[in-house]
């Protein structure tokens, strides 16, 4: 399989335009996969990402020949694919970090560190994946939060002082308020630190089914994922795991609508005819969802695979609320992606399951829905698509090698994964890579 790299800066711009000559000029293939990694510290961690997942696609192409091959690989002989691997300057947004001591109560030393270490991560703004770069603002920023740590159980003023230190390092995102980002840039600070100091669950398991979130309310979770510690510590851990992963949502946005569509426009201009399949992690997700909405109107032969995407679960939806469009509607409505749309999605899934009760807390304290597929505030790596027509009826499992999952083009399918995904990370395994290549074998 040919393989390309193209690196992206924080605001989006290539890195080295030679890259991308690169990949227009010496492509030869009738598919490409274009692949992002989601939050990463460094190029390694992507690099295996990569090299495990296209790997499994690569092992499982080798298999066309084989009579006894499943149908839909057969299905893909005589089709050549080729991989776009894309870096941009993610940070991690890890379990221990957001549950430290797993979840254990008391665990009071484990959220102390894990509170310095998301602060000290918030200071850093790489212009590149892997950088540990710094500015005096933001470590005056960082610095001076930290100095307020041991006031916030007592003074309202240091609680209004951290939550606006934290403001300031990142811009606030005008987008569709899906995700209670208007609240955390809007609160008051005491109510901030209210709806954070309780211990926060994500919901548990719940059947296959509900593609417009019309079922009801599952364990609300007693079966689910749990951040038991409580106390002002614990909400200013909270906001600034919020703080990285609202950065890391306009980031992720950024990259992809004006770094990686101008990309996959240009391949298309030199090579009209190549199939184009953008996957995505965790948010590497929501850059290449940003990336499909950001091209032309009736784009042929593109599929999206979202791999435990954190980004809300109504992105896709035509109303979630009050006549409201999640912020990627038009990729349906105006099929900026004709092919078929994959969703995995796990209660095993930490990073995202904790992250959208924490947003449903500031936003709407819907206490009797934290999180689960009928919280306006949900994410896709932990539900799916949610409120989505195109969704309806194509509610089924990630499955194992040989499937017949029947995808279309136009349709969105949410694939429960908790058989094969274990964790936010585990998204290399070869029923991932089967999946993603059935989408392919449609277009």
């Amino acid at each position: 399989m040919q393989t390309f790299d193209v690196e992206f800066t924080s605001g989006g711009t290539l890195f080295a335009a030679d890259q991308v000559q690169d990949l227009v000029s010496d492509l030869d293939a009738t598919d490409l996969i274009v692949v992002s990694h989601g939050w990463n510290n460094d190029v390694q961690e992507a690099t295996d990402l990569y090299d495990e997942l296209l790997g499994n696609v690569q092992r499982l192409l080798d298999l066309r020949a084989n009579p006894q091959a499943p149908t839909t690989l057969r299905g893909l002989d005589g089709r050549t694919f080729a991989a776009c691997r894309v870096y941009w300057p993610s940070k991690k947004f890890a379990d221990k970090d957001l549950i430290p001591g797993g979840g254990a109560a008391g665990a009071t030393v484990a959220n102390d560190a894990a509170l310095e270490l998301v602060l000290d991560r918030l200071a850093e703004d790489p212009t590149r994946l892997g950088d540990r770069v710094t500015s005096p603002a933001r470590d005056q920023a960082v610095a001076s939060a930290k100095a307020l740590v041991p006031q916030l159980a007592s003074d309202p003023d240091a609680r209004a002082a951290y939550v606006d230190l934290l403001r300031s390092l990142v811009d606030a995102d005008d987008s569709v308020d899906d995700d209670g980002a208007a609240a955390f840039f809007s609160a008051d600070a005491e109510d901030l630190f209210d709806a954070l100091e309780g211990p926060v669950s994500a919901p548990g398991a719940e059947a296959i089914g509900g593609g417009a979130g019309g079922r009801g309310a599952d364990n609300g979770g007693a079966a689910g994922i749990r951040d038991r510690l409580d106390g002002a510590i614990a909400a200013a851990r909270r906001l600034a795991n919020l703080t990285t992963y609202f950065q890391m949502k306009s980031r992720a946005g950024t990259v992809g609508a004006n770094g990686l569509a101008p990309v996959v426009r240009r391949v298309r201009t030199e090579h009209p005819d190549v199939r184009v399949h953008l996957v995505g992690h965790s948010f590497g997700g929501r850059l290449v969802t940003a990336a499909a909405h950001a091209l032309d109107d009736n784009t042929p032969q593109v599929t999206l695979s979202l791999l435990q995407a954190a980004f809300s679960h109504n992105g896709l939806s035509g109303d979630f609320g009050g006549g409201k469009a999640g912020a990627f509607r038009a990729i349906l409505t105006d099929r900026r992606a004709s092919g078929p749309i994959l969703i995995t999605h796990t209660k095993n899934d930490k990073a995202v399951g904790i992250a959208y009760p924490l947003a449903s807390r500031i936003a709407s304290q819907n206490a009797a829905a934290l999180g689960d597929r009928n919280d306006p505030y949900g994410g896709m790596g932990r539900n799916g698509a949610q409120r989505t027509d195109e969704a309806l009826g194509n509610e089924t499992e990630l499955a194992a090698v040989g499937h017949d999952y029947r995808f279309a083009p136009g349709k969105v399918y949410n694939l429960l994964a908790d058989a094969f995904i274990a964790d936010h990370g585990a998204v290399r395994g070869i029923q991932v890579a089967y999946s993603i290549l059935s989408a392919a074998s449609v277009v």
